[in-house]
């Protein structure tokens, strides 16, 4: 009989064509890192900034520019999360989960994107976030959104811990993984810490 995978989790926290990745098997003080990387969401000729290429043309270039970088990031999105599962698969390990660190305003129209500066930052952030749920669900994946001033509680409930241990326990699969450590990887962490969790509680594998 095969061995048994253990679960592992994939935490994201984006950027505006970009974004920080960590995958992470268990969610206690064993976690260790399996895999950390950095995905690109958008490749040239699109630009990394849609929201901000948009507001400078007519509004049906607009929204094709718009439309064109949303579907470039899930597809990008899919593509690298399959060979994702595939690495980490081959260590040991079974993708079982997904955790998008969030931000922005989800639901806005394209004029109300582009009405101000805020809005259009917070539009960005969230296409692109969007798209990272949307591949991760299309991927087979457990889903969750966690807004990231919302991190250090929800991973502190779903460890039965407070929220200072979970953070001396981020600092420890940080030095047990090396560089680079910083606040992306960190948050990444979290979001795939509290995926994992949620995994195990609303979708257990037989």
């Amino acid at each position: 009989m095969p061995e048994r995978l253990q679960p592992a989790a994939i935490g994201f926290f984006s950027h505006s064509g970009w974004v920080a990745v960590v995958s992470l098997a268990a969610a206690d003080s064993s976690a260790e890192v399996v895999e950390r990387a950095r995905w690109l969401l958008t490749t040239a000729p699109l630009t990394r900034e849609p929201y901000h290429d948009a507001k400078r043309r007519g509004l049906e270039e607009a929204e094709e520019i718009v439309a064109a970088a949303a579907q470039e990031a899930r597809a990008l999105a899919v593509e690298a999360t399959t060979s994702l599962s595939a690495s980490v698969g081959a260590l040991g390990y079974e993708l079982i989960a997904a955790g998008v660190v969030l931000g922005g305003r989800p639901g806005v129209t394209l004029s109300q994107a582009l009405s101000t500066h805020a809005a259009t930052h917070g539009a960005e952030g969230w296409l692109f976030r969007e798209a990272l749920m949307e591949a991760s669900q299309k991927c087979g994946l457990k889903t969750v959104g966690v807004p990231e001033r919302e991190l250090p509680g929800r991973a502190a409930s779903a460890l039965g811990t407070s929220e200072s241990a979970v953070g001396e326990l981020v600092q420890q699969i940080g030095r047990r993984c090396g560089p680079p450590w910083g606040r992306d990887q960190k948050a990444a962490a979290l979001a795939a810490i509290v995926a994992l969790h949620s995994s195990w509680e609303f979708s257990p594998r037989p």
